[in-house]
Formats: structure tokens, C-alpha cells, sequence
């Protein structure tokens, strides 16, 4: 019964990290939509910001992927070891 509650809150923990994961891709490409219609052609002050909010998203989604690795690893050696028997 312990496995199960904790193999569980595995599964719901990766599901959540990759909802996160998704709404960041879906707030970059947003913003990379917004800098398009509003920065100025040749760069400056409005570009400058949006690239720092993109660079700022990407590092959370690298964060969030690596993050839910980590906890997939987890129930795959979980899998592994209860399944294999």
C-alpha cells in the first residue's frame, strides 16, 4: 500500500511538472508573438526586455525539464523493480 501511495504521488508530481512545462512553452512562444509586433527591427530597449523574459522562461522550462527527468527516472526504477518480479 506504501508503494502504490507513493508510486501515485510520483506519477501526479510528473504530471504537474509537465502541466508547468507546457504553460512555459505556451508563455514564450506568447512573448516571442508579442516582441515580433512591438520590439524595434534593429533591436533596442523593448527587444532587450522581451529577450531577458525569454531567456528568463527558458531557464524555468530547462529547470522544469530537468526537474521532471528526475522524477520519471524515479518511477521507472520503481517500475523496474516491482514489475520485474
Amino acid at each position: 500500500v506504501e508503494a502504490y501511495k507513493w508510486i501515485m504521488a510520483k506519477r501526479g508530481e510528473a504530471m504537474d511538472i509537465e502541466q508547468e512545462m507546457m504553460e512555459t512553452s505556451q508563455e514564450i512562444q506568447q512573448l516571442y508573438g508579442e516582441m515580433e509586433q512591438e520590439a524595434e527591427a534593429g533591436g533596442g530597449p523593448i527587444a532587450d526586455r522581451y529577450g531577458k523574459e525569454i531567456e528568463a522562461l527558458e531557464n524555468k522550462h530547462k529547470e522544469l525539464r530537468a526537474q521532471f527527468d528526475m522524477v520519471m527516472a524515479e518511477i521507472d526504477e520503481f517500475d523496474q523493480y516491482y514489475i520485474g518480479f
